[in-house]
């Protein structure tokens, strides 16, 4: 066949532009070149690559204009073939299959001493295939190859990978490199990036975090304080840090340009980058554990995120700032989303963690006019709704809170807890009792095994007056023991100010008549 699958072919496109760049010889020769695929796939990346195509059919050569896709072409078939020279990397793509074992070994071999390295790729599964365009070639003697087949009767094979139908194996010359070096070029590069304004408390912490990482890319959108002295001071003293620096404007503001402007700054080779703002950083050895748990093929990675409040109380929530270098957009002015332009294949991290320990005396700013264009972009995103209703709130509009909120209760994926619970705010803000305490009611039925709720209402009721009601409550609140610390945790509910509560309900409601044996 003249042309392939795609299976494979992104994963042979970066292990060959990492490859090719540890040849002294800088060339490629494509053994069944057919219609000329892995020029197109590879020449235009590797300006200054020889590349060689070797087709023993010959009406290719002309068909498919091999002349203008390869500096040099070998019309011969690679059973008769016996190189003069030594390549950087050799390309066996769906060839050997249409020869029998024992040629194909020869083969192999043949040009393993005659390369530094040899990707091999063939088809795992039977899948029988007449000639293409009458190439008595394309008879295959040898359908039924396994992967563990491959592994036992080709040497020197150091890296493998199967997609669909297909396996691919990097094979290395022992004469020329080591095993380590294949295995050392096929480890991810990770690039940390993000956007930053007035951080000048926190960027160290960043940069003692994050400055492992083989690129880092930051956008200033209009630092006033000391930030940017401090980082030109770090360059200064870490000048073996990748580190890229540079100044944006965006006007009109929004943060998914901000944020899609320093991804495009990032090496495209990268294979794997974390989004960060200033106020985050990672765990200890995260390097090592990303590496050890990156695999090719996934486009995204789900990891722990605990957000570190005032004394010893922190937040533990799942996150999505870990992703492949191309495909991936920012979408939405602020709290914004991180879209694919293809199937997303994620991964779940239970052990990698990214830290945010946020100022907490910075001045609130007004972004009221972004979450109204992020709810006209997009109407299926609740985040947006709900942050909308609480500006709304803050500005002392209650309507408009209400109409957002109502709005993000009818999305199917909607956290119908947290939204009853801001509508109960809402009109607590009203002092609409009994239309406040109808929504907090709401939000335990959802979220029945939460003790915030309940605290919450026992709180509500004696701030009414109503301490039996409020001691009651407050009885079942003790029940719940479960504690989970995601975005609805309420330290209050589980520190010593619970317990305090616990005694002063009591004797409330004793002062209000209940009598116990």
């Amino acid at each position: 066949m003249p042309y392939s699958t795609q299976a494979g072919k992104a994963w042979i496109e970066r292990l060959a532009k990492r490859l090719i760049k540890k040849c002294q010889d800088n060339s490629i020769l494509d053994v069944g070149a057919g219609s000329g695929t892995y020029s197109d796939l590879l020449r235009s990346k590797l300006p200054g690559t020889e590349f060689t195509a070797l087709e023993v059919w010959e009406p290719y050569l002309s068909e498919f204009h091999l002349e203008n896709k390869y500096n040099a072409i070998l019309h011969i078939d690679v059973r008769q073939f016996t190189p003069d020279t030594t390549y950087g990397i050799t390309l066996l793509g769906n060839v050997l299959e249409y020869m029998s074992k024992e040629e194909a070994v020869e083969v192999y071999r043949k040009l393993v001493a005659a390369s530094h390295f040899v990707i091999l790729s063939i088809p795992l599964i039977q899948h029988p295939q007449d000639p293409s365009r009458d190439n008595p070639d394309e008879k295959q003697q040898k359908n039924d190859w396994s992967h563990e087949e491959v592994l036992a009767t080709f040497d020197n094979l150091v890296l493998h990978r199967q997609e669909n139908e297909l396996g691919v194996y990097i094979g290395v010359n022992p004469q020329l490199h080591s095993l380590q070096e294949v295995i050392e070029a096929n480890k991810p590069s990770i690039a940390v990036y993000g956007i930053y304004k007035d951080e000048e408390e926190v960027i160290e912490r960043f940069f003692n975090s994050v400055q492992t990482a083989d690129e880092i890319v930051l956008c200033d959108t209009g630092s006033t304080d000391h930030t940017n002295q401090i980082i030109n001071q770090f360059k200064k003293d870490h000048p073996h840090v990748n580190l890229k620096v540079c100044s944006i404007c965006v006007s009109p503001w929004r943060f998914d340009d901000a944020r899609n402007t320093a991804l495009a700054l990032i090496n495209p080779d990268i294979d794997i980058c974390i989004s960060l703002d200033m106020t985050e950083y990672l765990m200890d050895n995260w390097q090592e554990h990303l590496i050890d748990q990156w695999e090719f093929g996934y486009t995204k990675y789900s990891h722990r995120y605990k957000t570190i409040l005032p004394g010893e109380d922190y937040l533990e929530d799942w996150h999505q700032q870990i992703h492949i270098r191309t495909g991936y957009t920012w979408k939405l002015p602020i709290h914004e989303i991180l879209e694919y332009n293809k199937q997303e294949n994620v991964k779940k991290l239970p052990d990698f963690w990214v830290y945010q320990k946020p100022v907490h005396d910075k001045v609130h700013v007004n972004y009221l006019p972004l979450l109204e264009q992020s709810v006209k972009e997009r109407k299926d995103v609740w985040q947006s709704w709900s942050s909308l209703a609480s500006e709304y709130l803050l500005i002392g509009k209650p309507e408009a809170a209400l109409q957002a909120l109502d709005i993000a209760l009818t999305l199917n994926n909607s956290d119908k807890a947290y939204l009853y619970q801001q509508k109960y705010l809402v009109y607590k803000a009203q002092d609409q009792t009994d239309v406040a305490l109808l929504n907090l009611n709401n939000a335990i039925i959802h979220k029945p095994d939460r003790r915030e709720l309940y605290f919450e209402k026992a709180l509500y009721l004696h701030q009414l007056g109503r301490n039996i009601e409020a001691y009651f409550t407050f009885q079942e609140c003790k029940k719940l023991t479960n504690k989970v610390t995601d975005y609805h945790y309420n330290p209050a509910a589980w520190n010593q100010e619970f317990d305090q509560w616990s005694t002063k309900l009591l004797e409330l409601a004793k002062k209000e008549g209940i009598h116990f044996e």
